[in-house]
């Protein structure tokens, strides 16, 4: 079919809390009316939509297109601190843990595309899925390690529990 993708591949799409797909962000700044999306696809669409809907109010856009590797070399460097906060580092790093504690708690009973839209407890129910479900968690741990600061909570927070 149309824009088929490999089964096994993880899903990233973002939707909103109806079950509408998210295709991009748009933010008016300065004048200027940015639209930013994860591919050249949805740029396409999304510049298609605004242009519908804004008419003559809106121009051509001016198109820029970003890797990931030139999106990683625009980060701060993982030395640098870019905000200062007032809150001590071990009561911030706990309250990011309890919040993604309840997160994945929560999580358990709620539809996951990458397990066929089950939740994971209903995936559990049958080996194949109990195979999604450990590949699920797999990706959820790499994502985690990915992370720029090696010792933010996320970095090491620990998925154990939910195996």
């Amino acid at each position: 079919g149309r824009n088929q993708k490999n089964a096994a591949a993880p899903a990233m799409d973002t939707t909103m809390d109806n079950g509408s797909l998210v295709l991009g962000n748009v933010e008016l700044k300065g004048g200027f009316l940015h639209l930013s999306a994860n591919s050249a696809a949805r740029a396409t669409r999304g510049t298609a939509l605004v242009q519908q809907a804004l008419g003559h109010l809106v121009r051509a856009p001016l198109t820029k297109i970003t890797t990931v590797e030139q999106m990683k070399d625009e980060r701060p460097n993982k030395g640098a601190q870019t905000s200062r906060s007032d809150i001590p580092p071990e009561i911030a790093e706990q309250a990011i843990r309890e919040y993604v504690d309840r997160h994945y708690r929560e999580t358990l009973d709620q539809p996951v595309k990458m397990l066929g839209n089950k939740t994971p407890r209903q995936a559990a129910k049958t080996a194949a899925g109990r195979q999604k479900v450990a590949d699920w968690l797999k990706y959820m741990e790499n994502q985690t390690a990915k992370q720029p600061d090696p010792s933010h909570p996320i970095a090491t927070y620990s998925f154990e529990w939910m195996w």
